[in-house]
C-alpha cells in the first residue's frame, strides 16, 4: 500500500463531526455537600430561560447514575456515598440558527441546532475515623482505633491524582456497543490536535535519535563486557527519573513524600517497563533468535527530556497534559538480512495492542477495583500502551507501520496493516469516544481554563517546533 493511501485513511479517521457539550458555569450553579455521612445534598439553580431537559448524572465508584430533574432549580438528598462522589447537571438546549449562502434557497433559512451545557462538583471521600476523647468530671478516657495493616491500607489508600483518576476503567467503556464501535471519524478540538500532533513528533524525535549516532549518546549504547554496568545504570536512570516525574510531581510542584505519591511513582514505573518489554523486547527477541541478528540496548535520554516538558506545563498549565514517553530503552538491530514472511515489527505492535487491551480488562476484576493501587498500575498501563501502538506505527511519528509492510512478503503484508487497525482501533474506542474517556476530559479542562486556554496553545505550538527544529538538526549533523 502507498504511503498517500495510509495517510488518506488517517485523515479519515480524525476528521468529521463530534459533539461535544459546553462547559457553563454560569448559567448552571451546583452546590454539593454531605448532609449526613453517606448522604449527599445536591441543589441547582439554572438560569436559561428555555430548555428541553435537564438531567443530573451521580458518578460514584466508577458507576453514573442519571436522574431527569423536572424544576430549574431545587434540592434533593441522596444516599448512599461515602467514596469520592462528582455530580454533573446537563442542560439541553434546542436553538434556532440563521443561514445564509447557496444552502438557503429562500429569502430566510433556519436550521435547528441541538446543544448541550454541563457544570459538575466533586465530593471528596469521607475521612477515615480519627483518636475521639471522652472526658468526664474526674477522669478522660483516650479510645484509638485498631491499628491498620500497612500492606492492606497502602493498596487503597486516596488517590486524586488526576492523571490516573481521569483514565477510564473496563466498565466504563461498553466494548459491544455498535452504535459507537461504527463511529470511523473523530475530530477534536485543535488544541488536542496539536496535543496528538506533540505526541506524534516525539515518536519521531525518538526515531531519530535511535537511527541516527548521536555524538552525545554514542558511547556505552550497547550491553556488553565491561560496557555492560554502564549502559544498565543509565537505562535505569532513564526509567526511575521518568517515573519519578510521574509520580512525585503534584499540583504546583509540591515534593512530598506520601502514600499517594509512592503509589503513582510504583504504577508509572510498572507501565514503562511493562510498553517497553512488550514493544521493544518482543522486537529484540525474535530478531536475536529467528533471525540471529545482534541486538544492542539503548538507552533513551529524551525520555527525561519529555518528562521534564510534561511536569513544567503540569506546572505552569494546572493539567495533566501528560506528555510521557513510554520507552525508557530502545532495541537496535546491527547487521542485514533478507526480508521477512512477516516482519518482527507485527508482533511487538500486535503483543502492545494486546498488553494494552489486558491492562484495561484487569480494571474489570474486583480484586483490582477494590485496590486504588492496583487500579492505578493497570490504567496507567494501559493508557501508554495504547497511546504507543498508534503512535510508535503513524507516518510522522515512528513510522514502524511502513516499515513493517516493507519488511514483509506479498500476503503477509495484510497483516501490520490488520494489527495497526486494531491498535487505531482500541485507541479510538477507549480514550477517544468515551464520555469520560482521556479525550472528552482533557477538553473539560481545556473549556474551564477559558481564554488561558490560547496560552496553552502557542506553548504546544513553541514546543512542536522545538522538537521538529532539534530532530531535523540531529538529522543533518549526525554521524551514520
Amino acid at each position: 500500500m502507498k504511503k498517500s493511501s495510509i495517510l488518506l485513511i488517517f485523515f479519515l479517521f480524525f476528521n468529521g463531526s463530534f459533539f461535544q457539550p459546553t462547559l457553563d458555569t454560569e448559567n448552571i450553579k451546583i452546590d454539593l455537600k454531605r448532609s449526613d455521612d453517606e448522604k449527599i445534598l445536591v441543589t441547582w439553580s439554572i438560569d436559561f430561560e428555555t430548555y428541553d431537559d435537564i438531567v443530573l448524572q451521580i458518578s460514584h465508584k466508577n458507576k453514573i447514575e442519571t436522574i431527569q430533574l423536572e424544576s430549574p432549580e431545587g434540592e434533593i438528598e441522596l444516599c448512599c456515598y461515602p467514596d469520592y462522589v462528582r455530580v454533573t447537571i446537563r442542560v439541553f438546549v434546542t436553538e434556532l440558527e440563521d443561514v445564509t449562502g447557496p444552502d438557503c434557497p429562500a429569502s430566510e433559512c433556519k436550521k435547528i441546532v441541538e446543544m448541550e451545557y454541563l457544570n459538575q462538583k466533586l465530593l471528596k471521600i469521607i475521612p477515615p475515623p480519627t483518636t475521639t476523647s471522652t472526658t468526664t468530671t474526674s477522669t478522660t478516657t483516650t479510645t484509638i482505633p485498631p491499628p491498620i495493616i500497612e500492606e492492606t491500607e497502602f493498596l487503597n489508600i486516596e488517590i486524586t491524582n488526576e492523571l490516573i483518576t481521569s483514565i477510564p476503567l473496563f466498565e466504563d467503556i461498553d466494548l459491544t456497543d455498535q452504535e459507537k464501535n461504527s463511529i470511523a471519524v473523530i475530530v477534536s478540538t485543535g488544541i488536542i490536535f496539536l496535543f496528538y500532533i506533540v505526541l506524534l513528533l516525539q515518536e519521531w524525535f525518538n526515531k531519530v535519535i535511535s537511527t541516527n549516532n548521536i555524538r552525545w549518546f554514542s558511547k556505552d549504547k550497547n550491553i556488553r563486557s565491561s560496557k555492560k554496568f554502564i549502559t544498565l545504570i543509565k537505562i535505569l536512570f532513564v526509567l526511575f527519573s521518568t517515573a519519578f516525574l510521574i509520580g512525585f510531581v503534584e499540583e504546583g510542584a509540591d515534593l512530598s513524600l506520601d502514600l499517594e505519591n509512592v503509589a503513582i511513582f510504583i504504577a508509572a514505573l510498572i507501565g514503562l517497563i511493562s510498553v517497553t518489554l512488550f514493544y521493544e523486547g518482543t522486537e529484540g527477541l525474535i530478531e536475536s533468535k529467528i533471525f540471529k541478528q545482534k541486538v544492542r540496548v539503548k538507552w533513551a535520554p529524551q525520555a527525561i527530556f519529555f518528562a521534564g516538558i510534561s511536569t513544567l506545563a503540569f506546572i505552569y498549565f494546572q493539567m495533566p497534559i501528560g506528555f510521557i514517553f513510554g520507552f525508557f530503552a530502545s532495541a537496535y538491530i546491527s547487521g542485514k538480512r533478507n526480508t521477512a514472511k512477516l516482519s518482527p515489527k507485527f508482533y511487538s505492535t500486535i503483543a502492545l495492542s494486546l498488553a494494552g487491551f489486558g491492562f484495561f480488562y484487569l480494571t474489570s476484576i474486583p480484586f483490582i477495583k477494590n485496590s486504588t493501587v492496583l487500579t492505578a498500575v493497570a490504567a496507567l498501563s494501559y493508557l501508554m500502551c495504547l497511546e504507543g501502538v498508534l503512535f510508535k506505527s503513524l507516518p510522522g511519528g515512528g513510522n514502524e507501520l511502513f516499515e513493517s509492510l516493507t519488511d514483509s512478503k506479498g500476503v503477509f503484508k495484510i497483516f501490520p496493516l490488520i494489527s495497526f487497525i486494531f491498535g487505531l482501533w482500541l485507541f479510538i474506542r477507549v480514550l477517544i469516544v468515551p464520555p469520560d474517556s482521556e479525550f472528552a476530559n482533557m477538553q473539560q479542562d481545556l473549556l474551564s481554563m477559558g481564554s488561558f486556554s490560547l496560552t496553552f496553545a502557542i506553548g504546544l505550538i513553541g514546543y512542536i517546533l522545538t522538537i521538529l527544529i532539534l530532530g531535523l538538526i540531529i538529522k543533518f549533523r549526525a554521524r551514520r
